[in-house]
């Protein structure tokens, strides 16, 4: 775990390096609209797509603490497939809907959730690495709780954000129920139940 972990940090230090106003721009998304419109119109960018998925790649090394029983190739593929259905629902739903740029801002959102998510998980999965077999079992459950506590914070964040957003854009309550309930609480739905199962 150590070396792909290691091999994800050099991407991440990469992109650092090549593009900090982009990585400003990821972190401070949610808080600027400026920023977020820099972000929105550099989804394309090559250092914007190694983000993306060295994020993925490190939270399936994360999901590989959880489920080692389970090959890491599986864990990909899962994480992988759940990827791609969300955005083909996305481009689905905006032709549908026919509301291709609020659906791009969604997709853009999507993106920074999944950067997001990658990052924070990285402190956790250096505490994994360094103290799992140090600490208490029940120590390393309670950090990885706060761990998870973090993740749902930056979900509900993520909600609310695209609420006011759809609210803004005077949607159809109707649409934004759709929306929220199909492609965002259904898949969290899905893999807590998932993870309670194992």
């Amino acid at each position: 775990m150590l070396i792909p972990f290691l091999i994800a940090i050099i991407m991440y230090v990469y992109v650092i390096r090549t593009r900090i106003n982009l990585v400003r721009s990821i972190f401070l998304a949610f808080f600027n609209k400026s920023y977020f419109k820099n972000v929105n119109n550099n989804t394309t960018e090559q250092e914007f797509t190694i983000l993306l998925w060295s994020s993925v790649f490190v939270q399936g090394i994360m999901l590989h603490f959880y489920f080692s029983s389970t090959p890491s190739i599986l864990i990909y593929i899962a994480i992988t497939t759940l990827i791609l259905i969300k955005y083909f629902l996305l481009n689905f739903s905006a032709v549908f809907l026919e509301k291709g740029d609020l659906f791009r801002f969604y997709k853009t959102t999507f993106f920074l959730g999944i950067i997001h998510n990658g990052l924070v998980c990285i402190p956790i999965i250096i505490f994994n690495i360094l103290y799992s077999y140090r600490l208490e079992p029940n120590t390393i459950q309670f950090i990885n709780g706060i761990f998870f506590l973090l993740l749902i914070t930056l979900f509900i964040y993520r909600f609310i954000f695209l609420f006011r957003k759809a609210l803004k854009e005077n949607i159809l309550y109707i649409h934004i129920i759709f929306y929220l309930c199909t492609l965002e609480i259904l898949p969290l739905g899905i893999i807590s139940s998932f993870l309670v199962i194992s």
